[in-house]
């Protein structure tokens, strides 16, 4: 049966079962009491040991998109990359929750493809950044989606947060797509905000209920003084007519309002 189907075929059937949505994949998800967790998706990836065809078919597929966790994983993906660089070409979108040491590079230098990346600042004082300072100047993002940790205050976070900002100001600009974190309010300060102005993005995703407050502190008005943005996606439906009704008591003209526009909360769906 393996070998009377044909390939075009096989890769439908491994597609439809191994791969996962790039806007999934990228999406901030969050357990019972908050905490930032990993997409909750399953992927049969136990197709791949059916036979050397189907895995060499599928292998791709399944690091379409790719997720970091630790160290140990890190070195694993770099490793598997080095000896499969035609798995490194397929790599579009990286999810990186942890494992930011010094194989962070080679993973880098082997996805010259990876148009999508997410970073979280859940970061340890005693984890390494190594590879992320390597790495970042080699990537070339069209859409990053930053998670903000507000409990996760230390030297190695404020590197690396200093490190997205000049990237996203100075280096990427191939970045048009930008999307913060829930409880990102006290993260958003002037600093971020001239970064934002000045960067090469054309649409700004944040929590609505969030963007109300960066309204009425002027930073938002700093932020669409970026001639290149074209959308404001706040996510929140339940809070668009009191972000609209803000937005022109603070005098933003009508044409600036209409940029916002409102999608649904993934809590909206569970309410």
């Amino acid at each position: 049966m393996d070998a009377a189907l044909p390939e075009e075929i096989l890769r439908e059937i491994l597609s439809h079962n191994i791969q996962i949505s790039h806007v999934k994949f990228h999406r901030f998800y969050y357990g019972n009491w908050g905490y930032p967790m990993s997409p909750p998706i399953s992927r049969c990836s136990n197709l791949l040991l059916v036979s050397k065809r189907w895995l060499r078919i599928g292998t791709p597929l399944l690091y379409e998109c790719v997720r970091l966790s630790n160290s140990e994983h890190t070195t694993t993906v770099a490793n598997l990359l080095r000896t499969h660089p035609h798995v490194g070409l397929a790599v579009r979108c990286l999810r990186l929750e942890g494992g930011l040491g010094k194989d962070l590079v080679h993973i880098a230098k082997l996805t010259p493809k990876l148009h999508g990346i997410y970073i979280s600042f859940s970061i340890k004082s005693v984890d390494s950044i190594t590879g992320l300072k390597k790495a970042f100047p080699l990537f070339r993002p069209a859409s990053l989606y930053i998670q903000e940790e507000s409990h996760m205050e230390n030297k190695k976070v404020a590197e690396a947060r200093t490190l997205v900002r000049t990237h996203i100001k100075d280096v990427w600009t191939s970045l048009r797509s930008l999307s913060l974190s829930d409880w990102c309010k006290d993260s958003m300060d002037q600093q971020l905000a001239d970064v934002l102005a000045e960067s090469s993005i054309e649409e700004f995703g944040c929590l609505a209920s969030e963007a109300k407050f960066w309204i009425r502190w002027g930073l938002m008005r700093r932020i669409l003084e970026n001639p290149r943005l074209q959308r404001i996606v706040c996510r929140g439906i339940d809070e668009e007519s009191t972000t609209r009704e803000t937005l022109q008591k603070e005098g933003f003209p009508d044409a600036i309002i209409r940029m916002f526009t409102f999608v649904r909360h993934m809590a909206e769906d569970v309410l």
